[in-house]
């Protein structure tokens, strides 16, 4: 069930562990040469009985038993207590006990702090410890978090980054379950008390003083559940940055010539990075022929002019307009040296001027500038440049924004919306959210050509932009993914912010961005700065509920991954897809996911799927996903067909969505596939050659329902044979009315249906006058698509005397479908009749399964 004002509560539904997980692990555990071993203190400084014993609750409830729990409180320990796994620190300074409770800890376990009120979700330190043990490189580790209200309610989750050095100095993103191995621990000092919520964020900093960022690790999960009342939670008024003792403490230690300073928003600081030099930057601007935009941009860059070298290289081509190549030949005659014009650049696009006016750039750092772009302030230039000389990082973009003050670029999210996106792009760019991700220098993937600085040993060492794959469109994205392939970061920052008067962000360019998915796709579904917890769908950077995307617990994958598209949540998609996928999950047999939604490339390549099952594709959408899994994913694509979709009843109220264009996508969605699955031979038979692989999977009744169901047998002279069916099956009923009087005498026939609201018990109820009448109605209709009333009611009294003669009993469907009776030969009427079928490459029997 959707909850529209609170999309964390579907995710919550869909990210659930279960005992099949926990059996899992249990096969796994064994394997391990040596499992990690925790020990967590519970903080209780405020003596609340109430939060503490909802903490000792939910460690005691842990899956994984690696736990050691020692607690620090000036309640004093309960009589009797005698445990080897729980252990209560002598009274008095519990800031004392608590650090040294973990400085005596033995060096190999991982210690860690859990304030009073909060949670562990229960598999919190399983899954953590088989994180660790799958990445023996990491010293530290935090996890994504939630806030729980004391009635059990969460909200206000926080889906963090891979760890970002930048992005936590600006906003203490990390949180609070922060674990660390003790030997690390205790290099850095161990626990301090510093105050005002903010021990965590201290902690945090100085183990990244010991630690490279490889070493650092994110399991992107909500593990941890704070308690409203946890102290790093209290509102903080405008003006208030109760970081900034700690975080200048950080820096004097680490980076001395850094500095804090606050930041944007109340609790955010801006860290400002020397400039140790001023080389000359070439500023790179590829005229495109909007005069007025261009006469700003280049006036504004002389009036914000706080950079002491630059030169503006203005790249023009023939084509131009005759009023702008006036104005480049007018610039050209001022004489001024910081000015250069190329008129006779390339025409074919954006990214071939650019890369031909870096030839003739003298700087050794160049600034590729959009000319609808107006600087703001004097120090913009001089905070990227600053930014560009800090170790490892090859290229640095900056804040865009509108005329109306919301924000245009704020650094790419790979994967967004296909290819590639800002977070938050349109909204105002003082709001910010929950990571303060637009307010801070951080790390992203890549950043626009509309203001990108880099130097030009980088742009030259990668060929500067892919001119032949990426006229304009995406250019910018690739370039940057390519320093990036060469272990280089690439910086956003806010504090150096310009005007964009032009349309947007780059065009949705669909020949470019196919050609950056076929180059990127698996970094376009894994971006560090993202969480796979995150919808790709939009730029809002909601939480994902559809759980093939978001939820594996079982990372190593010990058995495949398989998604459904069932054709509807009842019927056949119930039966044939629903039923099957949670049998195979239950038995350990695969870990199933169920959508009615298809994925887009990127979501394909970030499920990383064995198995992908179409049901009934008979459309264009199924189409498109079949080729769209085809290209973007490893996974084996299967088509399940249960009935003649090319021969559907004109009785049939979705009838009229099999035309030929159904058919068409029909027979290219079985030439897509892998492997075609069918439930009786018959349609092996009549689609077979269409696929590569037909299998046939009978109907089978789910144990779990009529597994238990033993009906007494009664001798009768006849057996009785069971058909179920919906309004969808009308025509089939009408091939029935003509078998039911041929075989009265020897078959006994049980039509079942799906019981109403309020209806009769089983065996006591006549079918409706309702469908009576639909099922007597003929093919054809008068006017007003009905036939007249008297020839209706001879038909349905034609067709109850029928019912009589045949010894019809009616029952009810509960769940499942019952297998069709196999007729006695020579017994079934003429009914089945050969048909072409366009788009089809053989004949097929028309019939109704």
């Amino acid at each position: 069930m959707t909850t529209a004002n609170d999309p964390y509560q579907d995710w919550i539904a869909t990210h659930r562990f279960h005992g099949s997980d926990a059996r899992a692990y249990e096969q796994r555990i064994p394997a391990w040469p040596a499992p990690p071993h925790f020990h967590l203190v519970v903080l209780d400084e405020d003596g609340n009985a109430q939060a503490l014993a909802r903490s000792l609750q939910s460690l005691a409830g842990q899956y994984y038993s690696g736990l050691l729990v020692s607690v620090a409180s000036p309640q004093p320990a309960p009589a009797g207590l005698n445990s080897s796994r729980l252990a209560w620190l002598p009274g008095g300074a519990v800031w004392n006990a608590l650090d040294q409770a973990l400085s005596d800890t033995p060096a190999g376990h991982w210690v860690g702090v859990v304030r009073a009120g909060d949670l562990l979700a229960p598999h919190a330190l399983l899954v953590l410890a088989e994180y660790l043990h799958s990445n023996p490189q990491l010293h530290a580790v935090y996890t994504d978090e939630d806030i729980v209200e004391a009635g059990g309610r969460r909200h206000s989750p926080r889906f963090k980054p891979d760890f970002d050095l930048e992005w936590l100095r600006g906003s203490a993103y990390i949180g609070s379950l922060l674990l660390a191995r003790q030997s690390i621990w205790q290099a850095a000092g161990g626990w301090r008390h510093i105050g005002g919520g903010q021990d965590e964020f201290d902690l945090a900093l100085r183990l990244a003083e010991h630690l490279p960022a490889d070493a650092f690790g994110h399991l992107p999960d909500v593990l941890y559940h704070r308690s409203a009342s946890h102290p790093a939670l209290r509102p903080l008024p405008d003006g208030a940055y109760p970081q900034l003792p700690c975080l200048q403490g950080h820096l004097a230690r680490y980076a001395p010539e850094t500095q804090a300073h606050p930041g944007l928003v109340a609790g955010t600081a801006r860290i400002l990075h020397p400039l140790r030099a001023t080389p000359r930057v070439s500023i790179l601007i590829a005229i495109d022929g909007r005069l007025a935009q261009l006469q700003a941009c280049v006036e504004s860059l002389f009036e914000q002019a706080g950079y002491p070298d630059f030169e503006i290289i203005l790249i023009g081509h023939q084509a131009l307009a005759a009023e702008t190549a006036a104005y480049l030949q007018a610039l050209q005659q001022l004489g001024d040296p910081r000015l250069v014009v190329l008129g006779d650049g390339p025409a074919s696009s954006t990214s071939a001027r650019l890369g031909f006016g870096a030839q003739s750039a003298s700087g050794s750092l160049l600034l590729v500038l959009a000319p609808s772009t107006v600087a703001l302030h004097q120090d913009w230039l001089g905070e990227m440049v600053a930014l560009l000389q800090q170790p490892d990082v090859a290229a640095v973009g900056a804040r865009l924004l509108g005329s109306d003050g919301r924000l245009r670029h704020g650094g790419y999210l790979l994967g967004l919306e296909g290819a590639a996106a800002t977070p938050f792009a349109g909204q105002p760019a003082d709001e910010a959210d929950v990571l303060a991700r637009n307010q801070v220098i951080h790390r992203v993937a890549a950043v626009s050509s509309a203001c990108l600085l880099t130097a030009r040993d980088a742009w030259t060492s990668v060929g500067g932009f892919d001119h032949a794959h990426f006229p304009s469109a995406w250019a910018d994205v690739d370039f940057c993914l390519r320093l990036g392939a060469g272990g280089k970061h690439i910086l956003w920052t806010p504090f150096a912010t310009l005007l964009d008067t032009g349309a947007g962000d780059a065009p949705a360019d669909n020949d470019a961005a196919a050609a950056l998915r076929r180059r990127w796709l698996p970094r376009l579904a894994r971006d560090p700065a993202a969480n796979p917890n995150l919808s790709l769908g939009g730029t809002s950077l909601q939480p994902e509920p559809e759980a093939v995307l978001s939820w594996n617990p079982t990372p190593w994958n010990p058995v495949p991954r398989i998604l459904v598209h069932p054709i509807n949540r009842s019927g056949s998609g119930e039966y044939r897809m629903l039923i099957p996928a949670r049998a195979l999950h239950d038995a350990g047999l695969g870990r199933n996911y169920a959508s009615q939604r298809f994925l887009d490339p990127v979501e394909a390549a970030k499920a990383e799927l064995a198995t992908i099952v179409v049901q009934h594709p008979t459309s264009e959408r199924h189409l498109r996903a079949l080729e769209v899994y085809r290209t973007a994913s490893q996974a084996l694509r299967i088509v399940e067909v249960d009935d003649l979709v090319t021969e559907v009843s004109p009785e049939n109220p979705a009838a009229r969505h099999f035309g030929a264009d159904a058919l068409s996508a029909f027979d290219a969605s079985l030439r897509c596939c892998d492997r075609l699955v069918v439930p009786t031979a018959q349609l092996a038979e009549a689609y077979g050659p269409l696929a590569p692989e037909v299998r046939i999977a009978p109907n089978y009744l789910p144990a779990d329902v009529w597994g238990q169901i033993a009906p007494p047998r009664k001798n009768r002279g006849k057996p009785r044979v069971g058909w179920s069916g919906s309004d969808s099956h009308l025509g089939d009923l009408r091939l029935l009315a003509q078998i039911v009087p041929a075989l009265a005498k020897e078959v006994e026939l049980g039509i079942l249906r799906r019981r109403q609201a309020g209806a009769a018990p089983i065996h006591q109820a006549p079918l409706p006058s309702s469908a009576v009448r639909r099922l007597s109605r003929p093919a054809g209709r008068n006017g007003s698509g009905h036939r007249p009333r008297s020839a209706r009611r001879q038909r349905l009294q034609r067709s109850q005397k029928s019912a009589q003669a045949a010894g019809v009993r009616h029952a009810w469907l509960c769940r499942g479908v019952l297998e069709r009776w196999p007729l006695p030969a020579g017994r079934l009427p003429d009914h089945t009749r050969w048909r072409h079928r366009p788009g089809l490459d053989r004949r097929h029997p028309r019939t109704h399964p």
